[in-house]
């Protein structure tokens, strides 16, 4: 077999002698078996070059590297990507097939988790929920099992693994694909039926330094990823996805978005806390439907459903009984259940368009103030701090600026970042202590406020100095109605 894989390679060197059978695929050295493949990558910090030695002594039977290795003791090749290589050998090592399962990829900076949680609803309309598979921030779905996510997107090596051994063979695939898994060649050997475009706007600019980057990384998702005949479903109300639009000369394209000339145009709406109604035409014919999920930014994200629904040939009622059965995503615009006569929501939002977005539908619907408690995170984009702050100064009318997840920076110097957005007569309060942000804001809330808990959702960890603790926004917020109530506030 490692004559057959290597003739498929662009192979610029190689060594050893035999042709031995490859059993498995991996670049964790951890992770090998005998019989196994071991691709280095580059990394970071460490050159997967590093690892080769101790993977040839789990059993390794072959190795790529984007360097020659005479010394190899086994067979091996040099090739420019190794990372890009890997998933390609793993899909064939695996024999694994995508003609016969739906892929459906979405990207953008905001609203992929939703629209996905929202495909994965519709696709186990058409299949058992089990041969649903999905991918994404919160959780990864596999066989009607659930693992926290360590990754918004994996490498596709672990997914065809993870086919291959499966009980069955997954009928559909829905990922969320990151911006960062597009330029690191995360996704290679995967093929889309469908790829949605959501939103771009400002984050990660620590990893990819401009937006232009930023969008090109997002636009290999179209480019180099969609099966052929393979529908992009982009929101060209963004001025990023209506680029993204034209740039895809002879690409089958669906636009959503409140433009006229929107293929799935959205034709009215209507919120209040706990649902929405969406008007919209699809291809000219009209679309009415209820669904708990609130706030306008939803209806783009239901729209973007809809639209992928659509391209994909699935039909509307598919898309009503979808919108019936889904709840909320944990950490999307999540309301804490509590007996208080005030309103408190948890949100992962953490972008400044994110804050703009769930603020402006939170104050659309508050009778009193609104407040939000929010941080922004370390070693992560600097440059959206005073901007976050600056979109909370506009939406809301009191804040507590806090700690995120400040990994290894100061949580000081972090909100000065952020306090240069905010005009100075602006009501804030610092209170670095996270969970005593919260509690502050508990103990100000009165009748009618709403107060929005934003940046970390459904995660469960705050991350200090290289450490990650269990801290749980929803749980600090019980935490703290149950003392202010029994303190009388």
């Amino acid at each position: 077999m490692w004559h057959e894989l290597t003739q498929t390679l662009a192979v610029k060197s190689s060594g050893g002698t035999g042709n031995p059978v490859i059993a498995d695929v991996t670049c964790d050295s951890r992770q090998v078996a005998p019989g196994s493949l071991f691709v280095s990558i580059p990394g970071f910090q460490v050159h997967g070059d590093t690892f080769i030695k101790s993977a040839i002594d789990r059993g390794a039977c072959a190795v790529l590297s984007e360097n020659p290795q005479p010394a190899c003791p086994v067979v091996w090749a040099q090739l420019d990507n190794a990372r890009q290589s890997l998933g390609n050998i793993s899909r064939m090592v695996y024999g694994i097939h995508l003609d016969d399962m739906r892929l459906v990829g979405i990207t953008g900076t905001n609203g992929k988790t939703t629209t996905a949680h929202l495909m994965k609803a519709l696709l186990s309309q058409l299949y058992n929920e089990k041969d649903v598979w999905m991918f994404g921030t919160i959780a990864y779905y596999e066989a009607g099992t659930t693992e926290p996510a360590h990754n918004t997107t994996p490498e596709a090596a672990r997914i065809f693994r993870n086919i291959r051994t499966a009980p069955a063979k997954p009928r559909a695939v829905v990922m969320e694909v990151s911006s960062h898994s597009l330029a690191l060649d995360r996704i290679s050997g995967l093929l889309y039926d469908c790829a949605i475009f959501t939103n771009l706007t400002q984050d990660h600019l620590d990893f990819h330094e401009t937006m232009e980057r930023y969008f090109l990384a997002k636009k290999l998702l179209f480019v180099k990823y969609l099966k052929p005949g393979g529908a992009a479903v982009i929101n060209t109300d963004d001025p990023y996805g209506l680029r993204l639009a034209r740039e895809l000369a002879g690409t089958r394209i669906v636009s959503y978005g409140r433009n006229e000339t929107a293929d799935v145009r959205i034709t009215g709406w209507n919120c209040d806390w706990d649902s929405t109604a969406v008007s919209l035409s699809v291809a000219g014919s009209p679309l009415d439907f209820t669904s708990r999920l609130a706030g306008f930014f939803n209806v783009y994200n239901m729209t973007a459903l809809v639209a992928g629904a659509h391209a994909l040939g699935i039909s509307m009622d598919a898309v009503r009984r979808c919108f019936a059965a889904t709840r909320t995503v944990a950490g999307r615009m999540e309301r804490v259940p509590l007996d208080a006569p005030y309103s408190v929501f948890v949100d992962y939002a953490h972008t400044p368009d994110a804050l703009v977005n769930v603020l402006s539908t939170v104050k659309e619907l508050t009778t009193g103030r609104l407040i939000c408690v929010f941080g922004c995170g370390g070693d992560r984009d600097k440059h959206k701090r005073p901007l976050m702050a600056a979109a909370v100064a506009e939406y809301a009318d009191e804040a507590v600026v806090t700690s995120d997840n400040p990994r290894s920076e100061d949580p000081h110097a972090i909100i000065r970042d952020m306090l240069a957005g905010m005009p100075l007569d602006f009501p804030h309060a610092v209170v670095v202590d996270r969970k005593e942000a919260i509690r502050k804001a508990l103990r100000i809330a009165r009748a009618g406020d709403c107060i929005v808990v934003a940046g970390k959702g459904h995660e469960d960890y705050q991350e200090v100095k290289g450490v990650r603790r269990h801290f749980d926004d929803k749980e600090e917020v019980h935490k703290a109605f149950t003392e202010t109530a029994g303190n009388g506030n």
